[in-house]
């Protein structure tokens, strides 16, 4: 059995965020033995989570610190906007959450099996929230792992589950609850940043698409407000935990991105609606150059963009993220470069 922990950065502080493109998520994946790689999930749709209330930087008014109570609302719809995703009238996924009893963590604690919400001082510069996933893996399932409260002892029925995720929100940031209807400027907002932290929770990685609950930048005060998923959020958690009832409505596309006949690893692949236009979902290749990208049914275009070549992620030298940006998805694949040296193709 392995134990594997990382950190996925929530939402980085940028002054503006002036992104075009629409939205997709790529899965977080981790390698049980060096050729079996596997999705990030928890071994079954409902999950708990306990809020610690201890908070010097959440307002639902001006001069009015959020209490528990306003806390746990907003959590809650941000949770809702998850487990109460639909398509065509039917839920998208199985998803459910429960809120228990408080905890008084003060940072992450991976082995407990809490999965506490809450705020800390200790993330790095410019990150104002984060989520911290543990999970187990074996390549023979079911398999036994360990807590260090409740529960000691659980059983994962797959090759890979998430025991414990938490989200930090930071101490050095402010936010501001849907309350607060004129928050200054340099204000974040706190649903749509948990809402993004909780798309981790589950097991999404981020996407390249801007428009994107599960985009790795945001943006402070009004202008970073997003109280909805886009399509590919509920894409994204369907593939994840899928509801049988619009197993009929998912289709994908699949195929092999080369660059002077070697396969591409990290194209960013994304899938255009034929009628609409819009970008619909997106994904990357992997290491052998192969994506397969997951929607609902209809007919799309598919084009093949390079990541951008710096570290960073916000430069305009080709994409508008980097490898960087993915850091569960490069967890399945270690020590692996991206190809970036090719301009974009449209099919």
């Amino acid at each position: 059995m392995n134990r594997r922990r990382w950190a996925l950065c929530g939402l980085v502080l940028l002054a503006l965020c002036s992104a075009v493109l629409l939205f997709g998520t790529t899965f977080q994946l981790l390698p049980v033995t060096s050729s079996d790689v596997q999705r990030v999930t928890w071994p079954a749709g409902n999950i708990t989570w306990s809020l610690n209330p201890e908070n010097t930087v959440v307002y639902t008014g001006e001069g009015t610190l959020a209490d528990e109570a306003a806390l746990s609302a907003a959590l809650n719809k941000a949770f809702s906007l998850w487990s109460g995703s639909q398509y065509h009238g039917a839920n998208v996924n199985t998803l459910s959450f429960t809120q228990v009893a408080d905890n008084t963590n003060t940072t992450f604690v991976s082995g407990d099996c809490v999965n506490s919400i809450g705020f800390t001082g200790s993330l790095a510069t410019g990150v104002i929230a984060e989520t911290e996933v543990t999970s187990y893996s074996s390549s023979t399932p079911p398999f036994t792992y360990h807590c260090s409260s409740g529960a000691t002892t659980r059983v994962c029925p797959q090759k890979v589950c998430i025991s414990d995720a938490d989200i930090e929100f930071s101490a050095d940031a402010f936010f501001y609850t849907p309350g607060y209807y004129h928050p200054p400027a340099d204000y974040f907002d706190f649903q749509t940043v948990a809402t993004h932290e909780i798309g981790h929770m589950i097991g999404l990685d981020h996407s390249g698409l801007a428009n994107a609950i599960m985009y790795p930048y945001g943006d402070w005060g009004t202008g970073g407000v997003k109280y909805a998923l886009a399509l590919d959020d509920e894409i994204g958690s369907a593939v994840l935990y899928p509801n049988s009832a619009i197993l009929n409505l998912v289709g994908g596309i699949r195929g092999t991105v080369t660059v002077d006949g070697i396969p591409a690893f990290a194209a960013h692949v994304v899938a255009i609606d034929r009628t609409t236009g819009n970008v619909v979902t997106d994904t990357l290749s992997d290491s052998n150059g192969n994506y397969h990208l997951r929607m609902f049914q209809g007919n799309y275009f598919v084009m093949v963009l390079p990541l951008a070549t710096d570290t960073s992620g916000d430069s305009a030298t080709n994409g508008v993220t980097s490898i960087q940006n993915f850091r569960g998805f490069t967890n399945g694949y270690p020590g692996v470069t991206a190809q970036t040296g090719f301009t974009g193709k449209f099919y």
